[in-house]
């Protein structure tokens, strides 16, 4: 394995070579918007995902380095290989691989530019590679690029991405340099600049760029560019209000009239590209599972066949929706189990299913034996180190064997491994020079919660294996200042009661233990036919320990009257944005404005079709709906951020939600709402956005607390 990679680093050194000899030598001729056939077919060929998946991860990013490398050696005067080289040796993960490889490749690009400062490539390659740590210099380098060949597109792109957000975000100037992106290259279905056109709110533009693409794509006969339709679609659903829809989806069924018959051959993606299309189309549910059927026979072990057999099994099968109902969750994970079983047998080359999914499927299985459960951990943890980024996985083992009591002294190992690979990784994150206040805000809230419970574990470990030595690796954070923020409270003196306890002050361990049950902002509960409350268990056995008795434990351990309303709080948020008077169409046509909803409480759920857990949480949200539909106090939204509307339509209907559904992508993401998804947000009668909430927690009463905050925020409370 190593004389592999050494044979990549080779190849890479002797490219890199060829590669700056070439950029010097050859002629200022312009990269047009498509890399010419000759690259497109190298990269598709050379760099398939399902060959790049079976390597080694640092085979692997070898490989792709080596690719793009040779690419640009031998077409110098190509964009693709250069912005996709800087992609890769820009992400985090490849980073920690070598760290010196990224500044290297920077100060390489860099010379090139100084080198030749009359070449707009060098320069658009210069500016590229230096966003996000020398961005002053990299924004001076693309606009030079821009000033000398303004029809040369890619650095107009460039700045469109890098004015788009943080320290120095300028909505206006991100937008033109889209149009003008868009301008010269209305056909490139590119990520970046699909997302920044999906951004973008003017529907002129996005109009006039399905235009476009569709005169180019009737032209069109080759399957592979065929799949570009998906994008087309996209666009023109998010460029037309939804009173086109039908028209649009009129569209679409003449589209695949034409291109189906095109693919004599198709493969299991295409046969998936199309079933995506006649939902877009409206087709018939028989229809659909006709389909279905069709890729089911004709690819019984593809991963699009697997997509349709788990989600038909889990359309078969739901989940119970009472959390306290034991017996019935029991039945359905170890239904779950079985089919997975089948799952792991019939599609083999599916890379979650073979290495990961049984492990998370078990993780809480009481009955599970040690001998079976390390074995496990055995596989999943020589798997990661073969073939996924560094790092991986190695907390979530680490976790599976504490939550087992597993031999806790290898859980305690791995994790102080875990946080060696985290730092480094955070040292990495942190160093960015181009994030907003409010963005650097969130990383480090993020951080600081990651700490919190890499600490957490790492205590636990050690109390498990009796090494109160090694909770030194954790003791500075631990006994740090306590956080500001409340949600983070209880977390704190809990690790500062298991350090005491290490520690064998007890005393002390019994008052942190005290703060963490008195700050804490949710009550314990079911998940999933089980209940655990692992802070009670500590400190209960500790006031055991110490001769407490249960008399006065229920008075000691009573939550304080102060607090009750922090309890009743529970995951809820204060926002840090305001909410912008939107002005949002409905998939019925309706028009919904912020302004025309004074006097009404408003909630307003955030969430899209892929979301697992938004999937969770929609039919709790639409019993609400039914619930409070008809009131004239209360009003129930949803902002749905799916790429495409089009899909939305078909999934409405599948799953019978009548809740008014606003495409709120443009919105959402122009807000730069963090957190992920779902969300929940309380407007009170003034349009004033109160409170937030993230994620989905299954709670029983679900219901009933959207009720009260939504009651609380007519009040005012």
């Amino acid at each position: 394995m190593k004389c592999k990679s050494a044979s990549f680093l080779r190849m890479s050194l002797t490219v890199i070579a060829l590669a700056a000899v070439s950029f010097a030598q050859s002629p200022q001729t312009l990269p047009g918007c498509e890399p010419v056939p000759e690259v497109r077919k190298a990269l598709d060929e050379q760099l398939n995902w399902k060959n790049l998946d079976k390597m080694k991860f640092s085979d692997r990013v070898a490989r792709e380095h080596a690719v793009y490398e040779e690419l640009i050696a031998k077409y110098p005067r190509e964009v693709e290989p250069y912005r996709r080289l800087i992609m890769s040796n820009r992400n985090l993960d490849q980073r920690q691989l070598d760290p010196s490889q990224y500044p290297a490749l920077q100060e390489r690009f860099r010379k090139q530019a100084a080198h030749n400062p009359d070449d707009p490539l060098a320069l658009y390659a210069a500016g590229y590679a230096l966003f996000g740590t020398d961005t002053p210099e990299s924004l001076r380098l693309l606009e030079a690029a821009k000033a000398k060949a303004p029809q040369f597109a890619w650095p107009i792109l460039a700045l469109a991405e890098e004015y788009s957000d943080g320290t120095r975000m300028d909505k206006q100037k991100s937008f033109e340099n889209v149009a003008a992106f868009f301008a010269l290259c209305p056909n490139w279905t590119g990520g970046t600049a699909n997302r920044l056109l999906s951004v973008d709110e003017d529907s002129g533009l996005k109009q006039r760029v399905a235009k476009a693409r569709r005169a180019r794509l009737a032209k069109e006969t080759d399957p592979a560019r065929l799949e570009d339709y998906g994008t087309l679609w996209s666009i023109e659903f998010r460029a037309n209000p939804p009173q086109e829809y039908d028209a649009l989806r009129k569209q679409i069924a003449e589209d695949l009239k034409r291109i189906e018959p095109l693919n004599p051959k198709p493969d299991s993606e295409w046969l998936a590209f199309l079933i995506s299309g006649y939902k877009q189309a409206g087709a018939s549910p028989e229809a659909i599972t006709s389909m279905e059927d069709r890729l089911l026979r004709d690819y019984p072990h593809s991963n699009e066949a697997y997509d349709i057999v788990s989600a038909r099994w889990k359309k078969a099968n739901k989940k119970p929706e009472d959390q306290k109902d034991v017996a019935a969750w029991a039945k359905y994970h170890e239904a779950y189990k079985e089919a997975l079983k089948g799952w792991i047998r019939d599609f083999p080359d599916n890379s979650y299913l073979a290495h990961n999914a049984w492990f998370y499927a078990i993780s809480d299985e009481d009955s599970l034996t040690e001998k079976d459960g390390i074995a496990i951990v055995d596989e999943r943890l020589r798997y990661n180190a073969m073939y996924s980024q560094p790092g991986a996985a190695i907390d979530s083992v680490a976790d599976f064997l504490l939550k087992h009591k597993w031999q806790p002294s290898r859980a305690l190992d791995l994790l102080v491994q875990a946080k060696t690979f985290s730092d480094s990784y955070s040292v990495l994150l942190l160093a960015g020079d181009d994030f907003s206040t409010e963005d650097r805000d969130d990383l480090n809230e993020s951080m600081f919660s990651w700490h919190e419970q890499m600490a957490a574990n790492i205590l636990k470990a050690v109390q498990l294996a009796g090494r109160p030595d090694a909770a030194k690796a954790v003791k500075e954070f631990v006994e740090g200042p306590p956080p500001t923020q409340d949600k983070f409270l209880s977390d704190y003196w809990w690790n500062r009661a298991r350090l005491a306890a290490i520690e064998n002050r007890k005393l002390d361990a019994l008052a942190y233990y005290q703060l963490s049950l008195h700050t804490r902002l949710e009550p314990p509960q079911y998940w999933e036919g089980k209940f655990r409350d692992d802070l009670t268990d500590e400190a209960q056995a500790l006031w055991k320990e110490t001769g407490g008795t249960p008399a006065a434990w229920a008075v000691w351990s009573k939550p304080l009257n102060s607090k009750e309303a922090e309890l009743a709080q529970g995951r809820w948020e204060k926002p840090k944005k305001t909410l912008p008077a939107f002005e949002l169409s409905d998939l019925s046509g309706k028009t919904w404005r912020l302004k025309e909803l004074a006097g009404k409480a408003v909630l307003i759920n955030e969430w899209a079709t892929w979301c697992g857990p938004c999937n969770e949480e929609l039919p709790k949200l639409q019993k609400l709906y039914e619930q409070v539909k008809d009131r004239s106090d209360i009003q129930i939204l949803t902002f749905n951020i799916d790429e495409n509307p089009g899909l939305v339509a078909s999934f409405l209907k599948e799953k019978g939600y009548t809740f008014p559904i606003l495409s709120a992508s443009s919105l959402v993401n122009n807000m730069q709402v963090n957190g992920g998804i779902p969300q929940n947000w309380v407007v009170d009668t003034k349009g004033n956005w109160l409170w937030t909430q993230i994620g989905y927690g299954a709670e029983d009463n679900w219901a009933q607390v959207m009720i009260q905050k939504l009651e609380s925020a007519k009040t005012g409370n």
